[in-house]
This record gives structure tokens, sequence and C-alpha cells, in this order.
């Protein structure tokens, strides 16, 4: 493959630490993948001797699915490869580590909403510590939901820069507090995530010298949007010999707000600790030459001085055409007649053939909750151009969304209700009213739904346990109203959009199932349920927005233009960019929390004050700026009114001096516009998780696992999980040859059990409890513990041609003929000829993966059966996995051409289902 002398020189460039500097457009991916394969092809470097971090989980697949296409024909296997984000590789670190951490098997991180839950919930506590008053005092009118999001911003800010706080200040005992209830409920945040596997690996030299003797060579991409537990982790883990090769752009540093540091990047030569080689990539292959000019002038009308690497970006030689590439399109003080020139300009794009497709044109604004700009998207609508925009926080105003919550309040509210309270200040009231006007219109006028939905509310007045919020979730959906909705045909994410946000409304009530810990509706508790649900839940949830769905690999669907965050953008390219929010202004928070932030954090002033606000709008802008490849615009209803100037002062410069659009400067004759690039990602399958479900119903397959409904948990899988994640502790005790007696395996059984009755909202009966400790007590006393552990729950992979098998084996033992693969099953062996037949063909299957990913002989397997202690041998030869083989490859082929008409045929699995109700195969109302 082609590179230039940059990119060659970063390629070939392994030992010691290397810092590339990689401008917008330069190459950056495809640099990072070749040497990738110079390591492993050239300088026979192991895999698994490689750690490589990106930004994104995006950014992960599609590194890993180029270096598997640029190795597919060599005999190289990159199963071993910690290739993730940095977030990801640190969860695999704790979950190596778990007896060393402060967290137990089973534990759950919480994303952001979860957080604020959680600190909303414990609320109480921190106001009961010395100084809360006097902390808050200058802060008037601040409401709980408020005060928590004050301290969460501390709290994650104390975990980004890794501090362990020993002071009596009320911060400092807040966060001490708050990280004891994390540890008490067996959950971790976010921000937390790298600093527990840095305090793993740092307390523990056997741990370290292990994770350190595996991993040789480390490459961080993104590297300007790394924070300071990062880094430490990051030079940690490097030990002496410091193979490290960050790669990323100073200039394109946008996620301070989320702790990163500048420093980082900008540093990195002098806190390395020996010589460090430092290559630039200058030539920007994305952008025409007009765009690659009009961003130089833009990050440097800034003066910079040390806090910004030097770099001069050009165009490569068939790009090298003083053409115009960069216009304006705008008006002047109507909002009206900008959407009208804006939706012209689309449609003539359309009409003239220079694009094929809406989704060449992308937006990008500062905030698109913008009331400006949402009412751009539906003006662009009504003209017929498709508008994808999933963080517009318009998910509750979706009429599908409308509906739901209006039988939710339909069923569940009560006259006694605290939303029919007049004295509860709701906020959020009238758009409940709204709801349930349309569910009251909609039942006057269907005589079906009428009678289904009344039928729905009568069962919810009886005294009955009616299962949790999620089980009434899925009743609804089953309404008619809804159901039809399901045989949708379309095809992508926006086509999809009503199915994606109800899959997405399930997670938001399986959380409030979760939060609010009641396992069944019942007529004495369902005044509470539906208090909690409606005045707490789903009210701070349309307060703080919920995001729409985003499918990684369709960026950017066809048929629509895309409406996306700068901050959304980051890492993308499109044909054309259209940039607006040019009325925003160089602003930041900083002030009020200046002195406390350089009390905790006081080495964190590695740029002025004064200058840093400037210096991230510059940076942001032109990370927008810079997404462009054939065509940049810039758009703004202009005013000089009153104290709102657009456009603002920073952009007044090179705004002015670019053309307008219409001026005869741009020449739309010779503009050729790109189509959009996909992004091809190999997608991973497991036996059980895809295979066997996609065979048992395509249908529900496609719910649970494309578009994401949850499922609900039943005490027989919860059960079966809980002896499962004992045998699994019990297993890495013998391997490790840890001194383990029966009272100390009880113990360490009614704490798994306690996780997960937290983590899963579910309780086993005294007896059945026992009788799960029984069958693990029974393995325990068996001759079979005596036997040669070698590896306990090893991930394993296979490569194919389109996608990947993964799967995870529960134990491996060493016999004198070779390994031995042992699948644990909670059941006994008396099972029907088909199920028994699946186990052997899952037990095949693995044998051959693990055959690929070890160069020891795998002489077959066993199934364990717990309850009966029942062993059956599955013998292995190579070539006994061709039929399950062939038929991945069928289903995944399926799976992407999107064939999921097809349903269980099984009245009996059917009657379990969760989507029962709604499932036109079988009638099961």
């Amino acid at each position: 493959m082609s590179l230039n002398k940059s990119q060659k020189e970063a390629v070939q460039t392994i030992e010691g630490p290397l810092l590339i500097i990689a401008g917008p457009g330069s190459g950056k991916t495809k640099t990072l993948v070749e040497r990738m394969v110079y390591m492993i092809k050239e300088k026979n470097i192991k895999p698994e001797e490689i750690l490589i971090s990106t930004f994104t989980e995006r950014a992960a697949r599609e590194l890993s699915t180029r270096v598997i296409n640029r190795l597919k024909d060599e005999n190289f296997h990159i199963e071993g490869m910690y290739i993730g984000t940095l977030h990801s590789i640190c969860l695999k670190i704790i979950d190596e580590n778990i007896e060393l951490c402060r967290l137990k098997k089973g534990y759950r991180v919480l994303d952001n909403v979860d957080q604020k839950f959680f600190i909303f919930s414990k609320l109480k506590y921190f106001k009961n510590i010395d100084g809360f008053k006097m902390f808050f005092e200058k802060k008037e009118y601040l409401t709980n939901w408020k005060i928590g999001e004050i301290l969460i911003k501390w709290f994650n800010k104390f975990s980004e820069e890794g501090l362990e706080l020993t002071d009596d200040s009320f911060l400092s005992k807040a966060y001490r507090d708050y990280e004891k209830m994390l540890e008490e409920e067996n959950v971790i945040d976010f921000s937390s995530i790298q600093k527990e596997a840095f305090r793993v690996l740092k307390n523990n030299e056997v741990a370290l010298k292990a994770f350190t003797d595996k991993i040789k060579y480390i490459m961080i991409d993104e590297y300007q949007d790394t924070n300071t537990i990062q880094e430490k982790l990051i030079f940690l883990i490097a030990g002496e010999t410091q193979n490290i090769c960050v790669v990323g752009d100073d200039d394109q540093g946008i996620y301070r707000f989320r702790g990163a540091t500048i420093r980082n990047i900008l540093q990195f030569e002098e806190r390395v600790g020996k010589e460090c080689k430092v290559i630039k990539l200058e030539v920007n292959y994305r952008s025409e030459k007009d765009i690659v000019r009009f961003c130089k002038d833009w990050i440097h009308s800034l003066y910079w001085d040390k806090f910004r690497h030097s770099k001069e970006l050009v165009v490569p030689e068939e790009k090298d055409e003083d053409k115009t590439r960069v216009v304006r399109l705008s008006v002047e003080d109507s909002e009206s007649k900008w959407q009208e020139r804006v939706a012209n300009f689309l449609i003539f794009l359309k009409n003239s053939k220079k694009i094929d497709d809406y989704n060449q044109v992308a937006f990008l604004f500062r905030s698109v909750r913008n009331k400006r700009i949402i009412s751009l998207a539906h003006y662009l609508e009504y003209r017929g151009i498709g508008v994808y925009s999933p963080r517009s926080n318009l998910f509750f105003s979706r009429d599908e969304i409308i509906m739901v919550v209006g039988v939710f309040l339909y069923i569940l509210s009560r006259p006694e209700s605290k939303i029919y309270n007049n004295e509860y200040k709701l906020d959020i009231l009238d758009y409940y009213k709204k709801c349930l006007n349309v569910v009251e219109k909609k039942i006057k006028s269907d005589e079906l739904f009428k009678d289904e939905i009344n039928q729905l509310k009568e069962q919810y007045k009886l005294e009955r346990n009616n299962g949790a919020l999620l089980e009434l979730y899925y009743k609804i959906i089953g309404l008619s109203l809804f159901k039809e909705r399901f045989e949708n045909k379309a095809e992508g994410v926006l086509g999809n959009r009503e199915l994606y946000n109800f899959g997405i409304f399930s997670k938001i009530v399986q959380k409030a199932d979760q939060i609010s810990g009641v396992l069944k509706i019942k007529n004495d508790n369902i005044l509470k349920v539906g208090d909690y649900f409606f005045t707490m839940h789903l009210k701070f949830l349309k307060q703080n927005g919920v995001d729409e769905y985003e499918d990684i690999k369709e960026y950017a669907p066809k048929g629509a233009v895309s409406f996306l965050t700068i901050h959304q953008s980051k890492g993308l390219e499109f044909p054309i960019v259209i940039v607006g929010s040019l009325e925003s202004v160089p602003e930041g928070d900083r002030e009020e929390d200046e002195e406390l932030e350089k009390r905790y954090i006081p080495y964190n002033d590695f740029e002025p004050d004064y200058r840093i606000k400037d210096f991230d709008f510059w940076r942001l802008y032109y990370t927008a700026f810079s997404r462009a490849k054939n065509l940049l615009v810039l758009t703004a209803i202009e005013s000089n009114k009153g104290k709102r100037v657009v456009p603002s002062l920073p952009f007044k410069r090179v705004y002015e001096s670019t053309p307008d659009i219409l001026s005869g400067d741009l020449k739309f004759g010779d503009l050729e516009i790109e189509v959009t690039n996909s992004i091809h990602l190999k997608e991973s399958y497991s036996y059980t998780g895809d295979l066997l479900k996609y065979k048992e119903c395509p249908y529900k397959y496609r719910l649970n696992k494309i578009l994401d409904f949850q499922s609900i948990r039943t005490i027989d899988n919860f059960y079966g999980t809980l002896v499962h994640e004992t045998l699994e502790s019990l297993n890495k005790s013998i391997l490790k040859k840890e001194v383990l007696d029966e009272t100390l395996l009880y113990e360490e059984y009614l704490e798994i059990y306690e996780t997960m009755k937290k983590r899963d909202n579910l309780l086993l009966s005294k007896e059945i409890l026992e009788k799960g400790f029984l069958q693990v007590l029974n393995y325990y006393r068996s001759e079979f513990v005596k036997r040669k552990f070698r590896d306990v729950e090893k991930n394993i992979f296979a490569l194919r041609k389109d996608y990947t098998i993964e799967g995870t084996v529960d134990l491996i033992v060493e016999e004198d003929e070779g390994l031995k693969i042992i699948d644990f099953k909670t059941g006994s062996d008396e099972l029907s000829e088909e199920i028994m037949n699946k186990y052997i063909e899952q037990i095949k299957l693995y044998c051959y993966l693990l055959s690929v990913n070890t160069t020891e002989k795998v002489v077959g397997g066993e199934i364990y059966f717990i309850k009966n202690n029942k062993i059956i041998e599955v013998d292995y030869s190579l070539g006994d996995e061709d039929k399950v083989l062939k038929e991945f490859d069928t289903i995944s082929e399926r799976i992407s051409k999107g064939e999921f008409s097809e349903k269980s045929s099984s009245k009996e699995k059917c009657l379990k289902c969760e989507f029962k109700n709604h499932c036109f195969g079988i009638n099961m109302i």
C-alpha cells in the first residue's frame, strides 16, 4: 500500500517513544493500520503484545476490521490484541484482576443517566456532610437535580485526575463517601473506570508485571483528548522500554469539558522520560485546497505561542488547484428566508444531480437542541428533505413516544396520584396532559383499541401480581395500535426510527424497575410505582433529554442530511459541510470554579486561564471546518441589531472574506461532490447469542439484537447465572491454587447472590438458594476439581471472511493428549436429542475456536451437568466444525441482508416470549 515519506517513517519507527502529529485528512488511520501490519508481519511482533487505544468504539472496530482485511491471506491471528477505547481496555484490566478490585464479579457500569439517578438517590447523605450548606450557599434556587449535577461534575473531575483526597473539606469528604457508596452498591461510573484500573496495577506488583510482560507496544490515538489519569496509566504500563506511539492533533483538542488536557500532547516529548521522535503528517488528502487554506487562515488568526505544535498542511498534487470551495449562505434578519434559502440550495444540489443523496450533506452546530436549529429541521422535512438528528432532544416529542407515555398514564395514574395534585407543582404536567389527550382521542375513534386498553387497565385494578413496569410495557406495545408498526419493512436507521425509539423506551422502563426496586405491580403499590415513574423518572429524563439511536456503521443514513454537534462529528468527514452557530463567542464557566480547581488540581494550569476559552473556541471550529471534503458552507442569519451581532467578532474576518454562494466565485459546473463513505465493520457473532437465537426466531432476534429491546429477566435465568458465576469464581481460585474451604465458598456464593439481586432486581426463595449452593458444593467435593486447570472464562475468536465468531470457554483443562474444553450446564442431562445435539455442536465449535487461538493440540471437550454431576464426553477432530461454520456463514449473510420476517413456529416458546402479544405468526391474545 502506497505511503508518503512521513507516513512510511511513522510505520517503520517501532522502538521507543514516538509522537505523530496528524493533521485532518492526513491518512492517520491508514498509517496506524500499516504500522500494525508492519509490526506483526515484518517485525514478528505477536498481536497479543500490542495495545491500541482509540477514542470511539467505531474507530476501534474500523481499525481492527482494516487490519484483519490486510492480514486475512496470511497466517496471522490478531484475536489476542488489546484494541478498543481506553475505557473498554480498562474494563478488561478490571475483569482480569477482579479479585484485586474494589468491585466484585457482576458489577454494573453507570452511564451518565444512571450516575445522576444514583447521586440523586443518595442526596440526603451528602446534605448531612459538614460544609454542605456553606458550599452551596452562593448557588441560590438550586433544585436537588442541579445539586446532584454539580456534585457529579466535581466527582468526575477528581476521578479523571486520579486524585486521592484526604483533607476535611466538604468536596473531599463527599467524594470519599461517594466512592464508598459505589463500592457498596458494586457499581462504577464512567469516569472512575480508568482510576480503578490504574489503582489495581499501581498497587499490585504481580498484576502489573503480568500485564507489562504481556504488553510490549502501545499506540494511543486522539492523544490530545486524553486526561491525566489516562496519561498516568499509559506511562505505567509502558514500563522502562517506553514503546509508546501517540497520535493526535492538538488543533482538534475539543474535550476539555470531559477532563481532557491538551498538556498531554503538547508536553509529551518532555514527559516521556527519554528521547522522543516527532513525525508530522501534513498532507491533507481529504479536503480541497481552498478548504485547507481556509482552515489554516482560521487557526493562524489566533496567537498560540507555545500552546500549539507548528504544522503546515498542504494538499497532494492532484488537488493543487485554486478553485473556490468555501462560500457563505446567509440572509439578513429573517429566519423564514434563511430556512427557505437553505432548503432551496439542498433541492438545487439534488435536482441538478450534484449530489445523489442528501446524506452527502452535514450541518454542524455547536448545539442541535437550539430552537432555531430544530425549527430548521422541521422546515426541511416539510420541504421533503429528510433530517437525521439523533441528539436534538426530540425523543419525547415523537408521536410514538407521546402515545406510549399516554397509555402508561391511562393505565397507572389514579385521581390521588401526584400528577393530579395541584399542590405538587409538576413542570412536566402540560406534556402529560398532551400525551393523555392523544390517547383519549384515539380511544374515541378506535373501538378495538378502546376495548384492548380498558381490558388492560382493568388487569391493573385487580388484586394480582402483574409483573414490573417492563412487563407492562410489552403488553402496551402488543396493543393493536402499536404492533402493526413492528411489521415495518423499511431499511436503515431513519426508516426504523420508531422501532429504535421503542427499543430505547424499553431501556428507560427497565431502569425505572431497577431503581425503584419494584418486582411486581399490585393494587397496594400501583400508586407509588406510578408516582415514581411519572414525577421522578420520566420527568428527569425529559428535562435532561434522551438521544435517539445512532448506528456506528450508518453514521449518515441515506435519504437525509445530518444535523450534528461539532463534537459528534469528530473523526467523521462529509462531502459537503454546512457550519452554523456563527453567533457563538468564546465562553467558559471557569471563573466561578477557578480557585476551587486550583486548590484541588494545582498542577493543571498549563495554559493561561484567560486564554483557555479562546483556545477551545478556535479548536472547536477548526474541527468543524476540517470535516469538509468538497465544499464548506458558512451559514447564518446576519444581524447587527441590539447586543447580538451575527456573525460574531471571532468569525468576522474569515466570514467577510468568504464569497456568497451565488457571487459567481463558486463555479457549479466544475464542482464535483464525492459520495459519503460507508464504514465497513466486521460484525461479531456467538453461537448461543446469535446463531441459536436467530434460528429460533429471526423476528425476535431483530427486536432484541438489532433494535435493542431489553429482555425480562426470569428466575430460571437468574438461578442459572448465580450457579455459573459461583463456579467461575471457584474455578479461578483452583487455578490460582488459593486455599478455599466450604465456609468461604458459601460466603462467596451469598456475596454473588447479593450482587446479582441488586443488579437484576430479582429474589430467590431460601429453598432454591440452598439448592443452588448444594450443586456448587457437590462439584467442589468431586474428583473433577483435582484435574489440571489451564484457563477459566477464556475468550476465543475466529475470523471469517465477513464477520468474526466469538465465544467464551467456561474452563480449559490439560490432559496427556492435549487440551479439553469444559462447558457447564446448570440443568441435568435428561434432555431431548435436539438440545443435546446443540450442546455437542457448541463444544465442537469451541474446540475449533480454541485451536486457532493456541499452538497446542485440542482433543475435545466435556459437557458437565451440574444438577446431577454427569459428564458427556465430546471427541473432536479438525473438520467437525464444518457444518456449523457453514450455518454461521448463511445466517450472518441473512442478518446482513435484514431477513427477519420469519417467526418461531413453537407455541410453547412463544408463550414465554416478551413479544407474544404482537406476534402475527401465532394468535396469543
